[in-house]
């Protein structure tokens, strides 16, 4: 259940007991305020779900018809189809599509998509597409500000758990990563890959869990090692990542999984420094499709997730939301989230030489 009135600064002051001038000097971040004045302030003002210069009704009711995407590192080539799918239902529709990246170069910092979040939400937007499942104090700004929110590649998780359906939950399309890792998993056992190394990127983009803990189980079902690195979100982190781990561990893997294509550019240009060869020294495999991926030799084997469908999909969930909340604020009694949409979206595996096959 929502409070239709929007939360303001005389409210915040009530709240803490200080005055309109110094809460919204504060909150403007200007001088004259103690740090630690501030920081409760803030974090009242976090609490309540202030959002400076607007009006809940407005993000209520959805009257700003522009979505915004939050990406997570635009290097990543997922985003391309994704952004075509939201793109194909947007136009001819009067939506216009605005891109905020909470992890620019795949660097993730939970105070940034703070920030960035409450700047999204002073322009109003109509409705926000998150590729991140986002934080817990993230996640509840959105409730409280009411903004119809789906989640695509990530989801609304804690620890891998998804949260459990609420008057006030969150819709998601995603693709079904515990089937793609399957999918995966049971070719390299068709391999006889005895030596599995997995590089994947931080659990801040959650599809980790399910991928990670499939292949883990496929491995172990095989009855192969199975060894995980972390790396960062990004071909840099991840080929610095890979060479002091072929450098210090003395662990020869037999095939080498990618978490995503940033990931897999760190890995090949490791290898290349290296002078390993594929698939001649080792066996390589990679989620996420890519346009160039048949430019490649060896061609590259991988899980193409559907990105682009997702992205229809979300846009079209994200529209009927946007619908429903403008009709419950056109009524009366209290407004509710919208009932949550969830959908898994089938990938599918691409076979080619870089795990060793023949071209087919």
């Amino acid at each position: 259940m929502m409070n239709r009135n929007a939360v303001t600064i005389t409210d915040i002051s009530k709240r803490t007991g200080l005055s309109v001038y110094v809460i919204s000097r504060a909150l403007n971040g200007k001088s004259g305020v103690a740090q630690e004045t501030r920081s409760r302030i803030l974090k009242v003002a976090d609490e309540m779900g202030y959002v400076p210069n607007s009006k809940a009704q407005d993000l209520r009711t959805g009257r700003n018809r522009s979505i915004t995407l939050l990406t997570a590192g635009m290097s990543n080539s997922y985003y391309l189809d994704l952004i075509s799918g939201i793109e194909s239902v947007l136009q001819g529709r009067e939506e216009s599509l605005f891109i905020a990246d909470l992890a620019v170069n795949g660097r993730y910092e939970e105070d940034n998509e703070t920030s960035l979040l409450r700047r999204v939400a002073e322009n109003r937007p109509g409705g926000i597409i998150s590729t991140l499942g986002l934080s817990d104090r993230s996640r509840r700004m959105l409730r409280g500000w009411g903004v119809p929110t789906i989640f695509v590649d990530s989801t609304p998780e804690v620890e891998g758990v998804l949260q459990e359906d609420s008057g006030d939950g969150f819709s998601y399309v995603t693709t079904d990563n515990v089937d793609a890792a399957e999918q995966l998993g049971a070719h390299l056992n068709e391999h006889g890959f005895r030596k599995w190394l997995l590089a994947i990127y931080p659990d801040i983009w959650n599809s980790r869990y399910a991928r990670e803990r499939s292949l883990v189980s496929a491995a172990t079902k095989s009855g192969a090692e199975i060894r995980v690195i972390e790396c960062g979100n990004n071909e840099k982190d991840a080929c610095a990542t890979m060479l002091n781990f072929m450098d210090t561990q003395g662990y020869e893997p037999d095939v080498v999984i990618a978490g995503n294509n940033p990931i897999l550019l760190g890995v090949m240009s490791a290898f290349q420094t290296r002078g390993v060869r594929i698939p001649v020294d080792v066996g390589l495999v990679t989620f996420d499709d890519f346009a160039w991926s048949d430019l490649l030799s060896p061609r590259i084997t991988l899980v193409a997730e559907n990105s682009h469908l997702i992205g229809v999909n979300a846009a079209n969930f994200l529209l009927e939301q946007i619908e429903e909340g403008k009709e419950a604020s056109e009524g009366d009694g209290p407004t509710m989230m919208p009932k949550p949409v969830r959908r898994m979206i089938k990938s599918s595996l691409k076979v080619r030489e870089s795990c060793g096959c023949l071209t087919r």
